[in-house]
């Protein structure tokens, strides 16, 4: 593949990604801060704001999506890394992970040459954006884990 039309030097992004992918992987052990920022009559999404990064025009967070229903202790979920070019309005999902009921991943699926997607205003992708690219945090709490989320939500 060529040079992208944004002056991006692709093995600086491609480094960048793998860096974010890795923060990604490491899960409980790095720091996090999950804020519930959207769900569904059966799914909460939550942001890591401590895992946002910002390499040139391009801003990069995690996001889960955690099945509000199911047994305590039952830590399914699955997190993606999503990257913005923010001022473009433009996303791609660059990793996804599975983990199952224990906490641990099951699956994975990485595509460091996703391609860019542009925004639909109100999707939970938009508010994503918002937390990643403009600041914005949810009123709707934080948790230091998903499985504390869990926790908290399945009683």
């Amino acid at each position: 593949m060529g040079g992208t039309s944004t002056g991006e030097d692709p093995m600086k992004t491609l480094l960048s990604l793998a860096l974010a992918a890795v923060t990604l992987a490491a899960g409980p052990a790095a720091a996090e801060n999950w804020h519930k920022f959207s769900y569904s009559g059966t799914t909460a999404y939550l942001a890591d704001v401590d895992s946002i990064g910002v390499d040139g025009d391009v801003t990069a967070i995690r996001a889960a999506k955690v099945p509000l229903a199911g047994a305590a202790g039952d830590y399914s979920h699955s997190a993606d890394l999503f990257t913005f070019r923010c001022a473009a309005r433009q996303v791609r999902s660059i990793l996804s992970i599975d983990y199952g009921a224990d906490g641990n991943e099951t699956d994975r699926f990485d595509d460091a040459e996703a391609p860019w997607d542009g925004l639909i205003r109100d999707s939970y992708l938009d508010f994503l954006k918002a937390i990643a690219c403009d600041g914005e945090r949810s009123s709707e709490g934080s948790w230091p884990s998903i499985a504390a989320f869990v926790d908290s939500s399945r009683r």
